[in-house]
C-alpha cells in the first residue's frame, strides 16, 4: 500500500488556486524530465516505468486544466468560454415563453366548486384538447398571435425565426386547432 502525502492547501481561493497551479506545473515539468531521461526503451521495465510516468504526468496535467478553470471563473465572476454572462443576454435568451393556461392550478379539495370555476374547467379542458395536436413551435407562434395579441413580425422577433416561418406554422396551427375543435366529445356522467 503507498503512503499519501496529504498537502493542507489552506481556503479555497483565488491566491490558493494560483499556488496549486504552479506546484502542479512544476510536477509535471519533473515528469516530463524523468520520462526523457529513460527514453531510450531499452528493456520491458523500462517501458512499463515510462508508462507510469506518462499516466501520471496526464493525471496531473488535468488537474492543471481544472485549477486553470477554476481560476478563470473567479478572476472574471462567470463560467470560463461565456462569451456573456445571463445579465447580459438579450430577452430571447433570457426569457422562456409559457402559457399561462399550462401552469397547474392550484386548488384547494374541500372547497365546494362554484358553476363558474367548473365552466373554466370545461373551457380549459376543451382549450387543451384544441391544442394537443399543436407542436412546440405551432402552440408558442398560435398562443402569442391569438392569446397575447402579437403581430407576425413581433412573434418573429420574439421567437428569432422568419416572419414567413411565424405564418406557415399559424396556418399549420389553425388547420389542426379547427380540426381538433370539431372532434372535441364531452362526456357528462
Amino acid at each position: 500500500m503507498k503512503d499519501l502525502i496529504i498537502t493542507d492547501l489552506g481556503t479555497a481561493s483565488l491566491e490558493s488556486y494560483i499556488e496549486t497551479r504552479r506546484m502542479l506545473l512544476k510536477k509535471a515539468d519533473e515528469l516530463t524530465v524523468r520520462i526523457s531521461e529513460l527514453e531510450p526503451v531499452r528493456t520491458l521495465e523500462m517501458m512499463n516505468e515510462i508508462l507510469v510516468l506518462d499516466k501520471d504526468r496526464r493525471l496531473v496535467v488535468e488537474m492543471i486544466a481544472s485549477c486553470s478553470y477554476v481560476i478563470e471563473w473567479l478572476r472574471t465572476g462567470r463560467r470560463p468560454g461565456n462569451l456573456r454572462g445571463i445579465e447580459r443576454r438579450s430577452g430571447t435568451q433570457r426569457e422562456v415563453l409559457m402559457d399561462p393556461a399550462m401552469l397547474p392550478m392550484i386548488a384547494n379539495p374541500s372547497m365546494p366548486r362554484s358553476p363558474q370555476e367548473e365552466e373554466k374547467g370545461e373551457n380549459r379542458f376543451r382549450l387543451e384538447a384544441a391544442l394537443r395536436g399543436l407542436t412546440d413551435r405551432e402552440r408558442s407562434c398560435y398562443m402569442l398571435a391569438h392569446g397575447e395579441s402579437y403581430s407576425l413580425s413581433e412573434i418573429a422577433a420574439l421567437l428569432n425565426i422568419s416572419k414567413s416561418s411565424v405564418g406557415t406554422y399559424m396556418v399549420r396551427a389553425q388547420r389542426k386547432v379547427s380540426d381538433n375543435v370539431q372532434g372535441i366529445l364531452i362526456l357528462v356522467g
